[in-house]
């Protein structure tokens, strides 16, 4: 490889595209993304949506620590089987923030948000009545760590079934190991 040819991504691109397309596509993605009653002996899990009101911490274009828009639901982004180990051995673990989709996106855009075809947005259908009438997504772009400590004062307002966890890290393993476009114009 020469130092002018883009980096390729560590996975097979197309393979893992025709499995997003394939879980979004089904008919029943919405009514199935979800476990109805949720599983609440199970604990925190990836996938997990939970409300903990905090707004989105970052380091500024001046450098310096700012805090975002604030966000009232987030999705445990962080493995599941790191969440489950003592704090004592492992004290950390992430999320990402939702964040609603403005209600005046075009039917084009709300067509790549259902289809999964965003790398940094992963969209969520509405997890219970209150988010009915609105659209949301996971920002991948704005991970957070959290103190695991800190999810046991949250409540876990969805969880999603295996599909949809299957769907999600197809999409997560798409953000963080695409090809790098190093040398394309911006």
């Amino acid at each position: 490889m020469s130092g002018q040819d883009r980096w390729p991504p560590i996975y097979d691109s197309t393979d893992l595209e025709d499995a997003i397309k394939q879980l979004s596509s089904s008919a029943d993605v919405e009514k199935n993304f979800y476990i109805k009653g949720g599983s609440p002996d199970v604990g925190f899990c990836q996938g997990d949506i939970i409300r903990l009101g905090s707004g989105v911490p970052v380091i500024w274009e001046d450098g310096k620590p700012a805090v975002q828009s604030s966000s009232e639901y987030w999705l445990i982004i962080g493995n599941t089987c790191d969440i489950s180990r003592p704090v004592e051995t492992l004290e950390w673990s992430q999320l990402a923030p939702i964040v609603k989709i403005n209600k005046q996106v075009s039917q084009e855009n709300l067509d790549s948000f259902l289809k999964y075809q965003y790398s940094r947005r992963f969209y969520l259908p509405p997890w219970k009545q209150e988010c009915a009438n609105e659209l949301y997504f996971a920002d991948f772009v704005r991970p957070v760590t959290i103190h695991k400590t800190a999810l046991f004062k949250t409540t876990i307002e969805s969880q999603m079934s295996r599909f949809s966890w299957l769907l999600l890290h197809s999409c997560l393993v798409r953000f963080l190991a695409r090809d790098d476009g190093r040398f394309e114009a911006s």
